[in-house]
């Protein structure tokens, strides 16, 4: 996918633009029987892990300008592509491993109820479309948003090969929060989707009701193919 180039914060008047026309799709609520797998304070004992949501919330989602995402054929159905989030800071005194899964999980929390759209960025909002994400794109945001890691959002190149986020665990290998779990069709020819682990049982994803938690049961065990680690 594009790299986008990092903008300022300054007060220009596009960014203006922008925040009123995405609004906060950043702040996205939790539903009301959202499970929080960083425990109920959404720290987990672990310092910081939401402070600097509200300034992240307030950078560009993409480099392409808001005036430029709706009407534009060069961009298609899918909406601009991602900016390119700055690396965050892990606060002195914790795991920064264990903080930085917590914080993974944290955000990907925040887009429950987020519709399932082919779309890059949550902030694209089409008329008659509305907005939403598939799998592999709340998988890179989430990734994006949250560490400032941008990976790529196709689904097969996020499973395997060169462009693949982490490295792909062995079979025996146990999950960690914040893993991508990877799930194949029915009749196992392909990787079609692609989901987080949030720890005990249960993940998150994008898929045809939105984005919710769910269990490690069914179709997406049935139909597991491999996980990566992003976060060692």
């Amino acid at each position: 996918m594009h790299q986008g180039k990092k903008r300022s914060r300054s007060g220009a008047p596009w960014l203006c633009v922008f925040l009123a026309v995405s609004g906060c799709w950043g702040l996205w609520p939790p539903g009301p029987n959202a499970v929080h797998a960083a425990g109920p304070d959404d720290t987990g004992g672990l310092a910081g892990l939401t402070a600097d949501f509200p300034w992240r919330d307030t950078l560009p989602q993409s480099p392409v300008p808001s005036s430029a995402w709706y009407g534009n054929p060069k961009l298609g159905s899918w909406g601009p592509k991602s900016a390119v989030y700055p690396a965050v800071a892990v606060p002195a005194g914790v795991d920064a491993v264990a903080w930085k899964r917590q914080r993974v999980a944290i955000v990907a929390e925040r887009y429950q109820g987020l519709s399932y759209r082919h779309h890059h960025i949550p902030a694209y909002d089409p008329p008659g479309e509305g907005p939403g994400l598939d799998c592999s794109n709340f998988t890179s945001w989430v990734y994006n948003y949250g560490l400032g890691v941008r990976f790529t959002s196709a689904i097969a190149s996020q499973a395997d090969g060169p462009k693949a986020p982490g490295r792909r665990l062995g079979p025996d290998e146990p999950f960690a929060v914040g893993d991508l779990l990877f799930i194949t069709t029915r009749n196992r020819s392909r990787v079609s989707h692609v989901v987080v682990w949030l720890g005990d049982g249960r993940i998150i994803d994008s898929h045809k009701e939105g984005v919710r938690i769910r269990t490690l049961t069914g179709w997406y065990k049935d139909c597991f193919s491999h996980a990566r680690r992003v976060i060692e």
